[in-house]
């Protein structure tokens, strides 16, 4: 195996030639991102360089094993600043294609007979390739562990803004529900109801639900639940708005509602 361990030594000792050759075969649109961002030149260079330089020891050691961890580690720092400087993943996964590129051209040009046989690329190949997939798994979880965030995270704000708690009176305080309910929402409901409250200092709360359409058994229960615990820290709830299909669920499961206030709609709750 001694001309994988050359091929090994041979691309440690070009990594910064190879790093360069990285940055000028780059498309136009990458350059412009990269020289308008706060990211350095050589810096860029030097992150490039050390993963060249990982696939080289694990070239030398004729093992991705040796370098795995650290190759992992690479991976995850450049895909988590990638995504912090707005680079999108199919720039990067340019770039490591043209890592495999300049590589292999380093390769070609130094090929020599008496130091690589068939069987050193061969397993060169075995050793380069997954390196180099593996890079691009962990660059795509990272962007997908991102955008499932950002989606998170902004449902949780059209949650937050779909159950708003609006101030009547010192008093009186009115939710209205506009839409689907189902059940995360409503735990929504329950905590969101809480706080604004607790932040209001309103003693009653109308949650009007004539502008949602259906509500099932589980959703029954959990506004049950936000009733519930509106009483334990001193707010008096009514429902107004009430369908059929919701009292219909409520009984279903059994629900006591004594003690919980009704009324039709919500002009009887403001008028009371």
């Amino acid at each position: 195996m001694e001309g994988v361990k050359f091929l090994g030594q041979l691309i440690i000792q070009h990594k910064l030639k190879l790093s360069t050759q990285i940055n000028e075969q780059l498309d136009e649109r990458y350059k412009e991102f990269l020289n308008g961002s706060n990211l350095i030149g050589t810096q860029i260079v030097q992150w490039r360089a050390e993963i060249i330089e990982l696939i080289g020891k694990a070239l030398v050691s004729v093992q991705t094993e040796a370098v795995w961890n650290e190759i992992t580690k690479w991976s995850k720092l450049i895909s988590e600043g990638a995504v912090e400087h707005g680079v999108a993943i199919d720039e990067l996964l340019v770039a490591i294609r043209l890592y495999r590129k300049v590589i292999w051209d380093l390769i070609e040009a130094n090929f020599n007979e008496e130091k690589i046989s068939r069987e050193s690329i061969l397993t060169a190949t075995r050793i380069i390739g997954p390196i180099l997939d593996h890079i691009a798994h962990v660059f795509s979880v990272a962007f997908a562990e991102y955008h499932k965030n950002t989606i998170r995270l902004a449902q949780e704000s059209l949650l937050e803004v779909s159950t708003p708690v609006v101030l009547l009176s010192d008093k009186t305080a009115v939710l209205p529900l506009v839409g689907d309910l189902d059940t995360h929402r409503a735990k929504v409901l329950i905590e969101n109801s809480l706080k604004k409250c607790i932040e209001l200092g309103n003693s009653e709360l109308i949650i009007d639900l004539s502008g949602v359409p259906i509500v099932d058994t589980m959703v029954a229960h959990e506004l049950f639940q936000v009733a519930k615990a509106l009483q334990l820290i001193g707010v008096t709830p009514t429902f107004t708005g009430l369908r059929p299909e919701i009292v219909q669920a409520a009984v279903g499961l059994g629900l006591d509602f004594n003690g919980i206030r009704t009324l039709g709609s919500l002009k009887q709750a403001l008028e009371k």
